[in-house]
């Protein structure tokens, strides 16, 4: 039973990282570059609404999964190894290696955070009031476009260091020795 619930720890880990990671590369290779071909602005901003919500609630979904799959591997990982209470996490790779990781994903919240809540609706919103022939200044339009993808950028970059500490984390051979 015990192998069971790990196996399906792992899977719902991968899962949600799925479902998290899949579509930050649809938004910058597919979404980003096909919007720019819809020449009528209230349809592109219209799209670009409906798109980053689905992705804030798939993303969302994914985070759930990720920290429910990421929390039961945690609290078993001493049992799973076979390491004894009496040892320090952080004297394994995996301990300090699980560290690293926790902080680089709570830099990487935080900066998706700041594009969904902040950056995002604010560029919607810009593109939103242009596409109403309000008179929306081009620099500011570029500001939070090149801000946008900055962030957009960091997270998922963050995003794949952080994928390539999990694996690290799962092979025991590496992670599972003395520091």
């Amino acid at each position: 039973m015990e192998n069971f619930l790990h196996i399906a720890a792992v899977w719902l880990h991968v899962l949600g990282i799925a479902l998290f990671v899949g579509p930050q590369f649809f938004l910058a290779i597919a979404w980003v570059p096909a919007s720019r071909a819809i020449e009528h602005l209230p349809t592109r901003v219209a799209a670009m609404r409906t798109i980053t919500t689905r992705f804030g609630w798939i993303g969302g979904a994914g985070l759930l999964l990720i920290l429910i799959g990421g929390s039961y591997l945690i609290a078993t990982w001493r049992d799973y190894h076979g390491i004894p209470e009496s040892v320090s996490f952080m004297d394994y790779r995996y301990g300090v290696i699980f560290v690293i990781k926790m902080a680089v994903l709570a830099v990487m919240i935080v900066l998706v955070g700041l594009h969904m809540f902040v950056v995002g609706p604010s560029q919607v919103d810009a593109m939103e009031e242009r596409a109403r022939g309000e008179d929306v200044p081009e620099v500011r339009l570029r500001r939070i476009r090149i801000t946008s993808m900055v962030l957009s950028i960091t997270g998922l970059v963050l995003t794949l260091v952080i994928m390539g500490f999990g694996v690290s984390l799962g092979a025991a051979e590496y992670s599972i020795q003395k520091f």
